[in-house]
C-alpha cells in the first residue's frame, strides 16, 4: 500500500515548528553566553567597531569620486586637447560632474597661471571661478550659473591673484609627476576655506606639462558630511592627522578655530570638549624636542577598544589608521556610549528564556491555524482557475466564437483581505482579457477592410497609369516625327498654326507622361520602410538639393534649426519619402517667389523661405514659410487636391500629404506670418529603436 503523502498544511506546520525550535535553542544558547564576561566584552568591542567600519567605508566611497572624475577628465582632454582652450566647454563638463557626483569643487590650472574652477555651495548652487585672459589676468571673476550649465551674470571679482599657482594642489602634483592627494591647504581667493584635493598632471603628446586638473574636498563641508554619517549624538568621531590637527569632526564647530583675525585648523590638544580631551589623553603622548618644544603625536592604534567615564556615562573608544592606500596619514578616533543595561539583561536572562519558549509554543498554534485559514480559500481559487483552464482546452474561446471567458470563485467569509484581492485581480484580468480579445477582433476587421480598400485603389491607379502611358507614347512619338518632318521641309511655307499646334501637342503629352510617372512613383513609395531618421539632416539635405538646382540660393533661411539644442530629433520613418515631400514644398515656394508678381509694399523685401522645426507635445512640426503672394483663404482647403498654378497637376501636394499620413502625421496649409503661404507637416514623435 503506497505511503500517504503529507498535505501542505502538515508540511508547513512541521517545517515551521522545526525552524522555531531551532531559533529558540539558538536564542537560549546566546542568552546564556551573554552571562559571561568575555561575551560582554566582545559585544561591546563589536559595538565600538561598527560605527568605525561604517564611517571608514563611507569615507572610502566619498574619496573614490575624485579619482573617478579625474580619470574621466584626463581621458576627455587626451581625446580632445582643444578642451583646455575652450573654458566654456570645460566649465559645462565640470558642471555636469558636480551634478552627478557628491563632490564640492572641480578645477583646472594651467602652467601660465590661468585657472577655471566650479564650486558647489551649501545651498547646492554652482559658482564659476575663472582667472584667464578674456576676463583679465590677476583677478578671479565669479559667475553664477544657469540650470543648464551656462554662465549667467558676474557676481564678484577677487583681485590680487598670483601669476603662477603656488597652492598645494598644484605644487604637490607637479612635484609628484603623477595623480596624488595634496596636503590640506587654504584657498588663495578664500583664505578661510580649507580643502584637500586629488589632482592629476595633464601633459601633451610630447610629455610637456599643460597644467593640473583636480577635485577638492572642502574640510568645512567634510565635517558636515561626517556629522550626517556618524548619527551618534552622545558620542564623538574625529578624523585627525598624525600631529593631531583635525581633518573633520562629527561636531563641525570643533574643526576650525579663530586665531586673532585668522582662521586655522584646530588641534585635538586644544579642543574645549570633554570627549575630545579624553581622546587626546588616551591616544596622544607628549614628546620633547630639544628639551623645549612640546608637540603631540598619535600612539600606535590598538585593536581593543578603550573605556572611560564622563558624567556617570561610560564610553568605548577606538583609534584606527586610515588612508594609507591613498597616501594619507589619517586616523579615525571615535567615542561611542557603552550600553548601560547589560547588567540588568544578565539578571533577567532566565525569565526571558521562559517567556521565549512560551511565545514559541503560542506561535506554533497560531501558525497552524493560520495555515488552515489560508488553504481553504486557496483551494477555491485553484478550483476556479482550473475551470477556466478547461474552458480554453475545450475550445470555447476559438477564433470563430465571440463567447467571453467565464470565471467564478465563491470564497468563504473567513477569507483574508489578500485572498479577496487576489480573487478580484483574477476576475479583473479575465474581464480585461475579454475586452482585449474583442478590441483585437474589431481592429483586425478594420485593418483588413482598410488594407483591401487601399490595395484596390493602388491596383486601379497603377492599371490606369499603364493604360494611359501606352497610347500616350504613340501620340508623343507621332507628334515629334511630324514636327521633325516639318523642320526638314525646304522652300515651303509652313502655316504657323500647324507648327505651334505640334509644339503644344508635344509639350502636353510630355506633361501627361510626367504626371503618369509621378503616379507610378507615388505607388512605388506607398509602402513606407521605417528606419531611424534624423529630421534635421533630412531638412538640411532637402534645402541643399533645391539650392543646388536653383540660382536663388540666398532665399532659404534655416537658422531656426540651429536653435534646437539637446534635442533628440531622430524618429522612425522613411527618409526618401520625407525628403521628396520637403523638396516638393521647397520647389513650390521657389516657383511662387519666382513667377508671381510682388505685391504692393513688398518691392523692397528680398524673397524669403524660412524652414523651422520645433516640438509640440508628442509631435514634431516642420514649417515652411515664404513671403510670396500667398493663396486666398477660401482655396486653402482644396489646394492639396489641385494645383494653384495654371500648368500644375496637384500631385506635388498630394505626394506631400501622402508621405505625412504614411508616417502617422498630416499636412496643413495656412497664411504665413511672413505674408505668403505656410505649409506645416506634423509628425508623431516615435523614438528610433
Amino acid at each position: 500500500m503506497p505511503k500517504k503523502k503529507q498535505s501542505l498544511a502538515e508540511k508547513l506546520s512541521l517545517t515551521t515548528g522545526a525552524q522555531l525550535i531551532l531559533v529558540a535553542g539558538s536564542l537560549s544558547v546566546f542568552s546564556f553566553s551573554l552571562g559571561r564576561q568575555g561575551a560582554i566584552q566582545q559585544r561591546e568591542a563589536l559595538r565600538a567597531r561598527i560605527p568605525v567600519v561604517q564611517v571608514s567605508e563611507q569615507l572610502s566611497k566619498k574619496l573614490s569620486y575624485p579619482t573617478i572624475i579625474n580619470e574621466l577628465n584626463e581621458a576627455a582632454i587626451a581625446a580632445d586637447p582643444e578642451l583646455l582652450n575652450d573654458f566654456d566647454r570645460l566649465s559645462n563638463r565640470f558642471w555636469r560632474q558636480l551634478h552627478s557626483f557628491p563632490v564640492d569643487y572641480i578645477n583646472f590650472g594651467g602652467t601660465n597661471g590661468i585657472f577655471l574652477g566650479l564650486e558647489k555651495t551649501n545651498q547646492s548652487e554652482i559658482l564659476h571661478y575663472e582667472d584667464s585672459e578674456r576676463f583679465g589676468r590677476g583677478t578671479m571673476a565669479v559667475f553664477s550659473m544657469t540650470e543648464t550649465g551656462n554662465r549667467r551674470k558676474q557676481e564678484d571679482t577677487i583681485p590680487g591673484m598670483s601669476a603662477t599657482h603656488q597652492e598645494a594642489w598644484y605644487v604637490d602634483t607637479v612635484k609628484a609627476g603623477k595623480p596624488t592627494w595634496s596636503s590640506i591647504y587654504a584657498w588663495e581667493d578664500k583664505p578661510d576655506t580649507f580643502s584637500i584635493s586629488y589632482n592629476a598632471p595633464i601633459v601633451s603628446n610630447d610629455q610637456q606639462l599643460l597644467g593640473v586638473v583636480g577635485v577638492d574636498m572642502i574640510i568645512n563641508q567634510l565635517s558636515t558630511w561626517l556629522q550626517d554619517v556618524w548619527k551618534n549624538d552622545q558620542g564623538l568621531a574625529l578624523i585627525v592627522e598624525a600631529n593631531g590637527d583635525l581633518v573633520a569632526s562629527s561636531s563641525p564647530t570643533l574643526t576650525l578655530v579663530r586665531d586673532g583675525k585668522k582662521i586655522r585648523r584646530a588641534n585635538i590638544s586644544e579642543l574645549d570638549h570633554q570627549l575630545a580631551s579624553h581622546l587626546h589623553t588616551q591616544y596622544f603622548q607628549s614628546r620633547s624636542q630639544s628639551g623645549t618644544d612640546q608637540s603631540a603625536s598619535i600612539s600606535t592604534p590598538s585593536t581593543q577598544p578603550g573605556l572611560f567615564k564622563v558624567d556617570n556615562e561610560h564610553f568605548l573608544t577606538k583609534s584606527t589608521a586610515w588612508g594609507k592606500n591613498y597616501g594619507l596619514d589619517w586616523y579615525l578616533i571615535t567615542a561611542v556610549k557603552a550600553d548601560q543595561e547589560w547588567g540588568a539583561a544578565q539578571r533577567n536572562q532566565i525569565l526571558f528564556l521562559g517567556i521565549s519558549i512560551t511565545a514559541i509554543l503560542i506561535a506554533l498554534l497560531i501558525n497552524r491555524r493560520q495555515i488552515r485559514g489560508l488553504l481553504t480559500p486557496l483551494t477555491a481559487l485553484t478550483s476556479a482557475s482550473l475551470s477556466t483552464k478547461h474552458q480554453i482546452k475545450e475550445g470555447e474561446l476559438d477564433s470563430e466564437s465571440s463567447s467571453p471567458l467565464a470565471y467564478n470563485c465563491d470564497l468563504g467569509a473567513s477569507s483574508t483581505r489578500e485572498v479577496l484581492d487576489l480573487n478580484q485581480a483574477i476576475q479583473s484580468m479575465v474581464e480585461a482579457f475579454n475586452r482585449l480579445t474583442q478590441t483585437i477582433r474589431q481592429k483586425d476587421e478594420q485593418a483588413l477592410a482598410a488594407m483591401s480598400s487601399k490595395l484596390k485603389v493602388s491596383l486601379e491607379a497603377a492599371s490606369i497609369a499603364h493604360e494611359i502611358k501606352q497610347p500616350l507614347s504613340i501620340v508623343r512619338l507621332t507628334s515629334q516625327s511630324l514636327h521633325h518632318a516639318l523642320d526638314r521641309t525646304v522652300n515651303q511655307a509652313i502655316p504657323k498654326a500647324i507648327n505651334d499646334g505640334l509644339v503644344t501637342l508635344n509639350q502636353e503629352t510630355e506633361r501627361i507622361s510626367t504626371i503618369t510617372e509621378k503616379i507610378r512613383a507615388l505607388l512605388r513609395n506607398a509602402q513606407t520602410k521605417t528606419e531611424p531618421v534624423d529630421l534635421i539632416q533630412v531638412i538640411e539635405s532637402s534645402v541643399r538639393y533645391v539650392e543646388s538646382n536653383h540660382s536663388n540660393q540666398r532665399w532659404f533661411d534655416s537658422t531656426p534649426l540651429q536653435q534646437i539644442s539637446d534635442e533628440y530629433t531622430v524618429i522612425q520613418g522613411d527618409a526618401i519619402q520625407l525628403q521628396l515631400a520637403l523638396i516638393n514644398l521647397f520647389k513650390n515656394a521657389v516657383e511662387a517667389l519666382s513667377s508671381e508678381p510682388r505685391l504692393a509694399g513688398q518691392d523692397e523685401k528680398s524673397p524669403l523661405i524660412r524652414v523651422s522645426l520645433h516640438r509640440n507635445g508628442h509631435q514634431w512640426i516642420i514649417d515652411v514659410d515664404d513671403n510670396g503672394p500667398g493663396i486666398p483663404a477660401e482655396r486653402l482647403s482644396d489646394l492639396t487636391l489641385m494645383s494653384s498654378k495654371p500648368e500644375g497637376s496637384g500631385l506635388g501636394l498630394f505626394l506631400v500629404r501622402s508621405a505625412a499620413e504614411g508616417h502617422g502625421g498630416d499636412l496643413a496649409l495656412s497664411p504665413s506670418p511672413l505674408g505668403g503661404l505656410r505649409a506645416r507637416i506634423t509628425l508623431p514623435i516615435r523614438a528610433a529603436d
